[in-house]
């Protein structure tokens, strides 16, 4: 069911031992977005490369997918992207009440039809978008947004090593 990983700025990554873990129990896809580095494919060893040019002192998420709605393939990835407001979406969890169409994912569709208009016209850290979200995302679901080096995590996240985890199912 997925899981993002959050490193905040100045903080180390977490060890290679525990992204091996977190991906052999999310294999269908991996995903990188910091402030200067975009990655979301199918290859952990293309994941690890792109890791290494991440800067210790800049936000970055990090999501290994394990498919629920939409096919194992490269635009299912995590993150999702909007260039009108400059946001990348990840989700862990399942959406209820979204109905992808034809190999899409519930969390694309509900950033894409949901979220980004409440960001478009809100902004980010607004109240609107917070009670949007967690409307969306129900009593399981995770959502963490980047705009530039601006994170917002909705759900519970666990910390550990430095970072936060939108689960530790993988431990």
């Amino acid at each position: 069911m997925c899981v993002i990983i959050y490193k905040p700025a100045g903080k180390e990554l977490p060890s290679l031992d525990i992204l091996d873990k977190a991906y052999r129990r999310n294999p269908h896809g991996c995903g990188i977005v910091s402030p200067n580095v975009l990655y979301k494919g199918l290859s952990y060893t293309s994941f690890k490369k792109n890791l290494k040019r991440c800067n210790k002192e800049e936000p970055l998420l990090i999501h290994f997918r394990y498919a629920t709605h939409g096919s194992v393939k490269k635009s299912n990835c995590h993150p999702f992207y909007d260039q009108e407001t400059e946001t990348y979406f990840m989700h862990n969890g399942i959406i209820g009440g979204i109905n992808p169409p034809k190999d899409k994912t519930d969390s694309e569709c509900a950033f894409r039809r949901i979220l980004q208009p409440y960001i478009k016209r809100y902004g980010l850290d607004s109240v609107e978008l917070l009670k949007t979200a967690n409307q969306v995302r129900g009593f399981h679901s995770k959502f963490a947004f980047m705009q530039g080096d601006n994170v917002r995590l909705f759900g519970e996240f666990f910390q550990f090593q430095d970072c936060y985890f939108s689960n530790l199912r993988f431990l």
